[in-house]
């Protein structure tokens, strides 16, 4: 099959040529004749060149470029051939037109953001005991996906969680006193007073 007819602009006119004087030419010289298209739309323009050059044979297409062939199938439905805007990745259209909604109750979400707001320390693994206490079925996960929910909407501040697993070594000092060896951070020191 030949290559797809372009109308191109005539030099210092804004008219195209019509349709029955329009000129055959393949989609890789009119970029060079556009030059105001980006390098992605021009790989593209030739990614289809050389689809028409070799008898419309996609896989081998795929395999001249490095591409999938799911990806040269994709731009395939959405080129036409008269608009190289059709080309063009619009990277904000990618977001989906649905998003998922949480699912969780309005209810379980306050008692969540009550209990951390009072627990400010403590994670969704203890929170979860609290709220399976009270007659609240819901998974530890769920409490961590609602905590992260209401801290990036701003409504829960984030807390500052002093690392407990954190190594101290000898030296270190914990609360103003200087740990030595053998020493960890939770040693309960005891003053005895003589009489």
């Amino acid at each position: 099959m030949p290559c797809p007819c372009f109308e191109i602009p005539i030099h210092g006119n804004n008219m195209f040529l019509d349709k029955n004087t329009a000129v055959k030419l393949s989609p890789h010289t009119v970029s060079s004749l556009q030059p105001d298209l980006t390098e992605e739309v021009k790989q593209k323009l030739q990614w289809f060149d050389f689809y028409e050059k070799q008898g419309r044979n996609a896989r081998l297409t795929c395999r001249h470029f490095g591409i999938s062939p799911d990806t040269f199938y994709r731009w395939k439905r959405r080129y036409k051939s008269n608009d190289h805007l059709s080309l063009v990745d619009n990277k904000k259209t990618r977001r989906p037109k649905r998003l998922r909604e949480p699912a969780t109750p309005l209810l379980v979400v306050n008692r969540i953001q009550e209990l951390k707001e009072r627990y400010p320390t403590w994670g969704r693994n203890k929170l979860w005991i609290l709220l399976k206490n009270e007659g609240v079925c819901v998974s530890a996960a769920t409490i961590g996906r609602v905590i992260n929910r209401l801290q990036k909407s701003g409504q829960l501040r984030k807390s500052i969680i002093n690392r407990i697993g954190e190594e101290k070594k000898p030296g270190d000092t914990c609360n103003g006193v200087k740990l030595g060896k053998g020493m960890e951070e939770d040693t309960i020191f005891l003053n005895v007073w003589k009489k």
